[in-house]
């Protein structure tokens, strides 16, 4: 079994895609954000049963939203813990690793991540340490570990895919890298969508 987390901001309190205050509203930026989670819940639903999905939400999971995508995706769903991006995907992908022989942990404002990419993912796994999914912007979209996680996103810099294949490196472990995906984060990014 396979533990695939997706990480995302609840549309409607958890103030998303800040970024774009300047040429988006707060209910088009909630608009955005739903359709990006619910693209990606879609593509991971078509996912056979050797994964164990859960949506890690911010800042709260107390609206009716998830009510509804626990019963319609069949999925798991938790809070995000931790008061930095960087520490709240620290703490899910220390948590799940401890469980799960494979970890894999994804964004959810990639709209070009489908299920073959997670399944790429999955089956790196089976010859990798670590799998990347590198973004256009120096980040990464996806990060899977196979064994128990070693904290390999360094809060202390920023979080970026140089930075962490060096930390990678650095502790000897082998490194796969998916194909490079666009995520949304600026105004101009919108064109992906």
């Amino acid at each position: 079994m396979i533990s695939l987390n997706i990480f995302s901001k609840c549309p409607y309190n958890g103030n998303p895609k800040t970024r774009l205050k300047g040429l988006l509203n707060k209910e088009e930026r909630s608009f955005i954000t739903l359709h990006m989670l619910t693209n990606i819940l879609d593509e991971v639903s078509e996912i056979n049963d050797d994964f164990k999905i859960t949506l890690w939400v911010y800042p709260r999971l107390k609206d009716n939203l998830f009510h509804t995508i626990k019963r319609k995706y069949k999925i798991n769903i938790r809070q995000q813990q931790g008061s930095s991006l960087c520490e709240r995907m620290n703490n899910c992908l220390s948590l799940e690793s401890s469980k799960y022989e494979k970890t894999i942990l994804i964004g959810s404002d990639i709209p070009s991540l489908t299920k073959g990419i997670i399944m790429d993912a999955k089956y790196a796994l089976l010859k990798k340490d670590i799998v990347i999914g590198p973004s256009i912007d120096g980040g990464f979209y996806l990060i899977g570990i196979k064994g128990s996680y070693e904290n390999f996103i360094d809060c202390m810099e920023p979080i970026d895919i140089q930075n962490l294949k060096d930390k990678i490196s650095s502790h000897s472990l082998d490194l796969e890298l998916l194909q490079e995906l666009k995520d949304i984060d600026k105004p101009e990014d919108l064109l992906f969508i």
